[in-house]
């Protein structure tokens, strides 16, 4: 454990690579892997997970911005990038000189990133986005024959992929996710009657490789289910392999007594109904754990789960350890992950928050060390 830093997220990149195996295991031979390590890979540092899919033969690796991408490079990735949100185009010209693949829905975009990549003596690899039904980036399905056309015929572009995203995939009852896969079908019908080729086909996001297989198509984006985080409403079966990579800790600082009636934290938002056995640890909604965790989140402390008392501060939470006498200043607390017998969830952070895993992971901030085990 750091002993700088006031809280750790602890990275466990042999579950990492496990996961990317086991997704494997679930798509058709030849699907190719494009792991989503957009939003600094979730959370869990976007250099040492992209260079842990790379090592793992992942064959394209998504971010969100160019920004993110200049990032890898930096560090040395050298998998082919798939930038999933069009760019500003302030961003072409570094987009075009590092080759990146590039999500467009505007076919000016496409003819500016060529521009830029023709006076490098190179071709702007440009993915067509087709909004199905998400209601975001992408062209009508209805344009998408003539977008992809003009798009093959401009110079300096190679349309490499045509894409698009699900809605609702993560609710397998819902009957949009048919919907949206009977317009994707349709699209590239009339994409390929066009009479023009296409590369690389992909639309299946994590809950969308689970619960949809047959949108595997030639390539899957998994995001929240490599990080070891279950997308789906019902829970996994015996055959499911993911483990979990983040693992959230930091240490007691100072233990006190309170008495009946005493308050912790601002606002007095926790009143002690009797004497309480109160201890402190660094971490606050500055490091991610969200004020909406106050009275409400658990954590563990000697494997025993310990309630959240009072409003969570910029730095620092007190947490009830009233039934621990033997625990003291300097004693592990896990705000994330497994402890004896006990386990806290993502998805349990998420729900005591009323939000997201995807919010959970992507709000763990900068002063929370990462630190990698392999």
């Amino acid at each position: 454990m750091s002993v700088l830093a006031p809280s750790q997220a602890i990275v466990d990149l042999g579950a990492y690579r496990a996961n990317l195996a086991w997704i494997r295991s679930q798509t058709p031979q030849g699907v190719r892997l494009c792991p989503v390590v957009k939003a600094d890979a979730y959370g869990h540092g976007a250099p040492a997970i992209a260079k842990c899919a790379a090592d793992a033969g992942a064959d394209m690796l998504a971010v969100a911005a160019v920004e993110e991408a200049v990032a890898l490079r930096t560090a040395d990735v050298r998998r082919p990038l798939l930038v999933l949100v069009q760019p500003f185009g302030d961003a072409l010209p570094e987009a075009a000189a590092m080759g990146l693949d590039v999500m467009v829905t505007d076919p000016a975009v496409a003819k500016e990133l060529a521009a830029h990549a023709l006076r490098l003596h190179m071709r702007a690899r440009v993915h067509l986005k087709i909004d199905t039904g998400m209601g975001r980036q992408g062209v009508k399905v209805a344009d998408a024959a003539d977008t992809a056309a003009e798009l093959a015929s401009t110079p300096g572009v190679h349309l490499r992929g045509v894409a698009t995203h699900f809605a609702v995939a993560d609710d397998p009852d819902d009957p949009f996710t048919r919907e949206q896969i009977r317009r994707f079908h349709d699209a590239l019908a009339a994409i390929r009657q066009a009479g023009v080729a296409i590369d690389i086909v992909h639309a299946a996001n994590s809950a969308a490789i689970l619960a949809f297989p047959e949108t595997a198509f030639d390539m899957v984006r998994p995001g929240l289910v490599s990080y070891g985080v279950w997308p789906l409403p019902t829970p996994p079966g015996p055959g499911v392999t993911l483990r979990p990579v983040l693992r959230w800790e930091t240490r007691l600082t100072v233990v006190k007594t309170i008495a009946r009636g005493e308050s912790v934290g601002y606002n007095r938002a926790y009143i002690a109904p009797g004497p309480r056995r109160v201890a402190l640890a660094p971490v606050g909604y500055a490091d991610g754990y969200r004020v909406a965790l106050s009275n409400r989140a658990h954590v563990l402390v000697a494997g025993r789960r310990c309630p959240v008392l009072g409003r969570v501060s910029m730095d620092q939470i007190s947490v009830d350890i009233t039934d621990l006498p033997e625990a003291g200043a300097g004693a592990r607390v896990t705000l994330i992950g497994a402890d004896g017998s006990e386990t806290i969830t993502v998805a349990d952070m998420a729900a005591w928050a009323d939000t997201m895993p995807y919010e959970i992971l992507t709000g763990i901030g900068p002063r929370v060390a990462r630190i990698y085990q392999d």
